[in-house]
Order: C-alpha cells, then structure tokens, then sequence
C-alpha cells in the first residue's frame, strides 16, 4: 500500500511522540530513582541492611539572611530496628538547625518517619550544609564507627578523599581484627573498599598499610583479603593523608580559640583553594620580613572562614602515606618499641635506606594536625566530647618515661593535665576497650585510654605527634646566607632571624611575621598562657636559625602538636619518615 505524504508524516509524528514519551519517562525514572532513594548501607559478616532516606539529596542551599527547611523521610523496609543520627557534615558559627524531632532517635523495623529540620542563615553569604544520616543496630550510635552514609555507592568511604595510592611502595592494605580485651591483630584489607572495610574518612578510619620486603611482599599480594599479617613480617605501618583545602580561621589576629577546622577533601592533585602564597624568603634583620607573600585570586583579601587554601604539603600530590609512629630501633615503624633518636643530617641517611622516603617536613606534619583538627579527626571524633570542656578532643601526649612507640598518658581529674607513665605500664595504642580514664580511683568515662593518642581517636589514625621530646621535622629557619648545610629537596624554609617577635608583652601578643600559611603554627596560636588551641603548646626559639622541632620540648607540659621549638642542626631528636608514590 502506498502512503500519501500527510500519511507518512502522521506516521513520523506518532513515532517521535513516542521516542519523546519513552525519553521522559526514562529520564523521570531515573531522576526520581536519585531524588527519592539514598541509602545508608550497613555491610555486615552475614547480610547487607540498608536504611533508606527519601525524598531529598543530601545538600541544601540556604540564602544568606533567611531560613529554610529540610524534610527525610527514613524508611526501614527491614525486619530490625534501627538506631539513626542525622547530622550536619560542616557548619558555621551563624548558621542554626533545629528538628522537631529528634536528630537520634529508633527507627522501628517497617516504619517510616519524617523529620524536618529547620535551618536558620544569618550570615550575609549564602550557605551549602550537608546532611549525612548514620545507621547502626546498636543503641551505642555515637561510638559506633560500623556505618556509612546517604549515598547508593558501592563503597565503604563517602568523604570524597582520594584514594591512597599503593603501587611501587611495597604496601598491604590493613585493617585491625579486634579479638579481646586487649589483643587484635592487622588483616589484609579489601583494596577496593568495597567488599569489606578498609577506610572510612567519615567515621574516623583512615587508610592503613603496612610495609613489607620484597619477599613478603609477594607473599601478602597475592594471599586472599583477610589474612593475618604476621607483625615479624612487617617494617612499618603508614597512614594516608589524603589532598585536601581548608577554610582559613586565623588569619590576622594571632589569638585563636578551640574551633575544628573546615576540611574540604580535593579530587586528584586539583588545587581549588582561593588562596596562593609564594616564597619571600629574606635575611634581613628586621622584624616586618616576612617568610611568604599570600593573595586571595577570588576575594582579593584573606578572609576568614571564607578564604579556601590547599595545604602546601602536597603540591602537586594526591596524598601521602606518613609513619604511623615515630621511627623505632631497628629502623622500624612498629608500635612498643624504643623510639630512635637522631640529628637531622643523620635522620636524611636513615631516609635514604627506604624508597620514595624522606623525613617528615613542617608541613605535612601540620596537615595530619589540621586534618585531626576536623570533623575527620580526634576533634570531631563524638567519644572525645564530654559536653562540658574540649579537654579530651586533644590528641593526648605519648608521655611514657621510656620513650616508646605508641603509648598514651593517662589523665588526672584534679589536676586537669596528662601524667607521666613513670611507674605505670604504657598505655597501649590498641587498649581499646579501657573507655575510661583512671585517676585517684576515679573513674571517668569518656572515651579509649590508647587511642586517645592518635590523631583520629581510633586505632586507625596516627601516634606519637606529641611527646615529651617532640619530633624532627624537615625544617629550617635559614642562616644569614639563606642556605642551609643539608643537601635536601624535601625541607620548607623560613627568614632567617626572630621567628617570633614580642612586641607587646603586657597582653601575650606576638607578631609572627615569618610564619607560613597552613604550618599550624600562626593560625593554632592562642595569646592565653601563649598556647596553641587544645589545651596546650608553646612557641620557643632557641637559636636564630637552625632546625624545627615539633609536638614537644623535653617538659611535660609542653607535649603538644602545637609546641614548636628551634633548635641547633646538631640537635637529637625522634623522626618519622613520609612515603610517596
């Protein structure tokens, strides 16, 4: 039969209608699919349970001066009951929620709930908050670190850090089986984080991995995920920092008080921060020279809170492995050993017996300090929050008289500050079932005894950070010539001269001209007492010029990531090493 044209045309057109039809219901499915089903999975030995959050994505936006509101819908299509927490990814001081229902509560199996949180922007800047949901068969929710967060991906980690980097380094990826009180031991983890957990960013559970000769190596290679890793097999354990931005908080007014720090993790080596700082490095004896000259390209000042600067430990990097404790005899990393002291010079030749190693700079020392400072470390961590002080969200010092890896000190209730291990046993790095601290038989109950001294608050962040003889790290305060006597590519420089000037003694306050942007130095100080944040720290020049110490000073009550110290090329000292892909 032959078609006239307006036949073939209403032909085309009834054709294109439905092309056009099928297209939007496609797209509608697949819109409502992302719009109305966010999952918090909880992955289990046995099953995968999942707590469904419908009807929003997890972002909102909120106009500067007005209020908004934010409704989840949580749906446990499941024959459990769950115990949820909804709670706010990063927010500004400004910025106020409210629910009018609880943001923790139970979620019955095969119930629905709506909660609907009001948000209330009274900054002249618009906002982005991220909700996340957490979800946990245990009523202990907060100490819970079992679960994930509103996303459908297939993926233990939702906090956009850059996956650690393994190859040539001669790593295993570990996670820690706990078996009792006291004991555990570290397994061959999932490398693809999926199959089962090795790092969660969000929950306080970084990336581990152990390092190993060539021969076992190969033998933890190809051996299947969960294997015991023999702890005589292992040369050190490393931690990923991975690339990230910061919000700057204190940039102007060198007074600071306890506040966590705005991490925003970037993808690959992506420099997205705002603000650039350059080199200034000078000799001159005068206190108005500065170490660096930083511009913000966007906002064209510095602002605080606003200002965005990716942390100059990383360059063009996506992340780093960092010692997991200070450098051991033996020239191990392993945990209960004596710690290794060494001049800076003689710390470069230990670097040079590993591949792709060096010692730890100033920088990449202060960004595990910034990274524990945030919603990601020790300070967001909920077990260190006792509701009264910030007492315990600091990271505690390694004070064990004995100079040994991976021990923490006990706290005193009366006195209010951290004792010496002198007639006591070290506290573990994996005593994670003491959740009390014990002083003049009083017991506190807070959080881990040992895990209080690593810079998540889990066994999984890193240890040693502060102690009593602090750490080495590579950097100098130049001498008159600008140089420094150490054949190095891996230091940061500053001026040479007063690192710190007093010109006001009367009120605490220094100037800290040759500071660096993101050394946690500057931005960490506090003019009460001249202490950092957290309860603690001091800033003491020895020398003019010479090498940086930091985390401690040789007296207790400077053992602190925020103590720093200047002292002579010729110095002794514990170090840790850094590996790099």
């Amino acid at each position: 039969m032959k078609l006239n044209f307006k036949e073939k045309y209403l032909i085309i057109l009834v054709a294109l209608c439905f092309v056009v039809v099928g297209l939007y219901y496609s797209y509608a499915i697949f819109v409502t699919k992302q719009l109305q089903e966010n999952v918090v999975v909880i992955k289990t030995n046995n099953r995968t349970l999942n707590l469904k959050v419908l009807g929003k994505d997890n972002k909102i936006e909120v106009s500067s001066n007005s209020s908004k509101d934010y409704h989840i819908t949580l749906e446990n299509d499941n024959d459990v009951e769950y115990h949820y927490l909804i709670m706010v990814k990063w927010i500004e001081t400004g910025v106020k929620v409210s629910s009018n229902d609880e943001m923790m509560g139970l979620l019955n199996a095969n119930e629905k709930k709506e909660v609907i949180i009001k948000i209330n922007n009274t900054l002249s800047k618009d906002v982005t908050l991220e909700f996340v949901a957490k979800a946990s068969t245990s009523d202990d929710i907060s100490h819970d670190i079992g679960f994930s967060y509103i996303n459908s991906e297939e993926n233990y980690d939702h906090s956009n850090a850059n996956k650690p980097e393994l190859n040539g380094l001669n790593l295993i990826p570990v996670i820690y089986e706990k078996t009792g009180d006291k004991e555990g031991y570290w397994i061959k983890a999932d490398i693809n984080n999926n199959e089962s957990l090795w790092y969660d960013y969000d929950n306080g559970i970084w990336a581990n991995a152990v390092l190993l000769d060539n021969n076992n190596y190969k033998k933890y290679y190809n051996s299947p995920v969960g294997t015991e890793i023999e702890i005589g097999d292992i040369k050190g354990f490393y931690v990923w920092i991975p690339r990230f931005k910061y919000y700057i908080i204190n940039n102007s007014n060198y007074t600071n008080y306890e506040r966590m720090t705005n991490i925003v993790f970037e993808k690959g080596n992506a420099t997205t921060g705002t603000v650039i700082c350059q080199d200034k490095i000078s000799n001159k004896d005068d206190k108005h020279v500065y170490s660096e000259a930083c511009s913000d390209n966007k906002y064209h000042h510095i602002y605080e809170n606003l200002s965005t600067y990716t942390h100059p430990a990383f360059n063009d990097k996506n992340g780093f492995w960092v010692a997991k404790f200070l450098m051991g005899e033996g020239e191990k990393v392993l945990p209960n050993v004596n710690i290794l002291k060494k001049k800076i010079s003689d710390a470069y030749k230990v670097s040079n017996n590993y591949k792709n190693a060096h010692v730890l700079t100033n920088m990449e020392y202060a960004s595990v300090i910034l990274l524990s400072n945030s919603m990601y470390g020790k300070t967001g961590n909920s077990m260190y929050n006792d509701g009264e002080s910030t007492t315990f969200q600091r990271i505690y010092a390694n004070s064990y008289v004995y100079d040994m890896t991976g021990c923490a000190s006990e706290y005193n209730m009366y006195s209010k500050g951290f004792l010496l291990s002198e007639s006591k046993k070290c506290i573990e790095y994996n005593d994670l079932t003491n959740l009390t601290h014990v002083s003049n038989s009083v017991n506190y109950p807070i959080a881990y005894s040992g895990a209080g001294a690593s810079s998540t608050g889990t066994i999984y962040g890193v240890y040693d950070l502060a102690s009593i003889g602090g750490e080495l790290v590579s950097a100098y305060l130049l001498d008159e010539d600008g140089k420094v006597d150490i054949d190095n590519n891996f230091y940061d420089a500053y001026s040479y001269s007063d690192y710190i000037g007093k010109v006001a003694s009367s009120n605490n306050v220094y100037n800290l001209y040759r500071y660096k942007l993101g050394d946690a130095i500057k931005e960490h100080y506090r003019s009460f007492n001249e202490n950092g944040m957290w309860h603690g720290g001091s800033l003491i020049q020895n020398r003019n010029n010479g090498v940086m110490i930091r985390g401690g000073s040789g007296v207790i009550n400077n053992a602190s990531v925020y103590t720093t110290v200047i002292e002579n090329m010729e110095y002794v000292a514990p170090f840790r090493l850094v590996l790099v892909h």
